[in-house]
């Protein structure tokens, strides 16, 4: 996630890590640009670009108009870094930025978008992880600084339209980090790992298929950041994948051992009970026996 300068200005560098990722297969093509696949796939060929429908084209337009493009924009070109978003979070993206320039954020646009994990530039560790490899989460220019009323202004709008920020507008490094998902990192066993190599991705129709299985319903996102959070689905397809990624598994691991935990101290509760009981009862009878032995000497007296 990378911060991006909070007045417009030419191309901003992102930072870029030495750090080698993982290879890709040795006979992976990439397809190159132009990526910007959203068409009939019957009539895609497997190792060549897809049409676009000319929706999806105006909006990929827009969003390369509006940018305010970072390193990896310009390293890559703005065309190529939009045109491997996908198809659906390109026309929410367009929408949401439409309303928001005209609600005062003048220069709201995309810094960044599409990154190849073999650029290195990222918060995760593997670059595989992150959704910009996958053309599903972008970072924004032209929203105030975290915690701002114009972050809190976008991230209203984008809720509306089907983008969610998930980090927060509070957090200070990752405030302008949205996506079309709750979901916020993409899990080794994902089917959507196999779709690309670290250059980017292997075919952008087959990262565009499986990136839809994480792409969630306008109307989710918004009830969780920008309605009632209250009324969010909880069984939704894309939760469920998740949960059967290791972070997930890791919390569900966290609620058993708490559970044992509970388990056991109930136990020694019970234990410590009957220990109490058994003293008090102890007791009683030590009282009792001496009374008696104190009333027998009594009585011989």
């Amino acid at each position: 996630m990378l911060m991006p300068p909070l007045t417009a200005a030419a191309a901003a560098p992102e930072p870029n890590s030495a750090k080698q990722v993982e290879a890709a297969p040795a006979d992976a093509t990439v397809t190159e640009p132009n990526e910007n696949g959203a068409g009939n796939n019957d009539q895609c060929v497997a190792d060549q670009p897809c049409p676009a429908k000319p929706d999806v084209v105006s909006d990929q337009a827009y969003l390369i108009k509006t940018a305010t493009p970072g390193g990896t924009m310009v390293r890559q070109g703005s065309d190529v870094a939009i045109g491997r978003l996908h198809p659906e979070f390109v026309m929410r993206l367009a929408a949401a930025i439409r309303e928001a320039r005209s609600s005062g954020l003048s220069d709201v646009g995309i810094f960044s978008a599409y990154r190849p994990p073999a650029y290195g530039v990222g918060g995760f560790k593997n670059k595989f992880n992150s959704l910009h490899a996958y053309g599903l989460a972008v970072d924004m220019h032209g929203i105030g600084a975290p915690g701002s009323a114009q972050a809190r202004l976008w991230t209203r709008i984008a809720a509306e339209h089907g983008v969610a920020c998930p980090y927060g507008v509070n957090n200070p490094a990752e405030w302008n980090h949205c996506q079309p998902t709750r979901i916020k990192m993409v899990q080794s066993n994902s089917p959507l790992v196999k779709t690309i190599a670290p250059q980017g991705p292997i075919n952008p129709i087959s990262m565009f298929e499986a990136g839809k299985e994480l792409i969630e319903s306008a109307a989710k996102l918004f009830a969780s950041f920008g309605g009632d959070p209250g009324n969010v689905q909880k069984s939704d397809k894309s939760i469920r994948l998740a949960s059967r990624g290791r972070r997930v598994r890791m919390a569900d691991a966290q609620s058993a051992r708490q559970h044992r935990h509970v388990r056991h101290a109930a136990r020694k509760g019970d234990k410590a009970k009957a220990v109490r009981v058994a003293a008090v009862a102890g007791g009683e009878r030590g009282t009792r026996q001496a009374g008696h032995r104190h009333g027998g000497r009594r009585e011989r007296s």
